[in-house]
């Protein structure tokens, strides 16, 4: 079996255990906060902050590595390619989005268990968005006897939730239900929550939101208006890090080590 050198990098619990799991194969590892000098086959980007990590070293990538992040900007990505580096995007691969969102889910629900002052069994809860999260999620509310509600733009997605048991809103709908809530989860990645949303929410509801940095919350308004809302990021890698590397570990496996 061929070995390579990788080079991990951040502090994350996830990327601690990638590493372990790399070592296990027999490959060479280097885990640093930093771009180390010298030839790295592959390098291992943090995945809430790949695209911090991979905007600060983008120069230092060389000729035939490969370089594993989320959500990576394009215009980097081409820049890179063009310099014969390969980039690889761990949740654009068939499966990994799905997976991920799982754990992300739990995560959700754990950190509004942690903010919260009612539990989750019998909670109401504003679901936004209908996607890959935003579906496991709900799910999983479900499954903890929640009363959900799906908000989503397109009836497509409002009508799947349905079958699904979850009540259904629109983005256009009357704004007075959002003082219904006790916990909203965000999974939209642009801002849907806006000053006209979030005008009738109760001082005591939770808002978490799960999208991409920035988040899809007017996070001014919550904090003018003394409303617990925080973007939670890297939900994986903090609430099961071990089963978020072994994910990750797969990608890998596929697309360089040749399992």
């Amino acid at each position: 079996m061929t070995k390579y050198h990788f080079l991990v990098l951040g502090e994350e619990a996830r990327q601690k255990y990638l590493s372990a799991m790399l070592r296990e194969l027999g490959h060479e590892v280097m885990e640093a906060e930093s771009y180390q000098p010298g030839y790295h086959d592959a390098v291992l980007l943090p995945v809430p902050q790949s695209a911090v990590y991979f905007e600060k070293n983008k120069e230092k990538f060389q000729k035939g590595q490969v370089v594993y992040g989320c959500q990576l900007p394009s215009e980097l990505v081409r820049e890179a390619e063009l310099k014969g580096v390969r980039v690889v995007d761990y949740m654009k691969v068939e499966g990994v989005a799905e997976r991920n969102a799982v754990a992300t889910a739990e995560g959700a629900i754990a950190e509004a268990m942690k903010d919260g002052c009612v539990s989750i069994q019998g909670s109401r809860c504003l679901v936004t968005g209908y996607g890959t999260c935003g579906s496991v999620l709900a799910s999983k509310l479900g499954q903890w006897k929640a009363y959900v509600t799906v908000m989503e733009r397109k009836e497509k997605k409002r009508e799947l939730a349905r079958c699904y048991g979850c009540e259904t809103v629109s983005f256009e709908a009357p704004k007075e239900h959002m003082g219904t809530y006790d916990i909203i989860f965000n999974t939209v990645p642009a801002l849907v929550l806006t000053e006209e949303l979030l005008a009738n929410v109760r001082p005591e509801t939770i808002i978490i939101d799960i999208a991409s940095r920035p988040g899809g919350v007017d996070f001014n308004y919550c904090q003018k208006k003394g409303l617990h809302a925080r973007l939670c990021l890297g939900l994986p890698g903090k609430y099961a890090p071990k089963s978020a590397a072994g994910i990750l570990m797969e990608v890998i496996r596929k697309t360089i080590l040749g399992d």
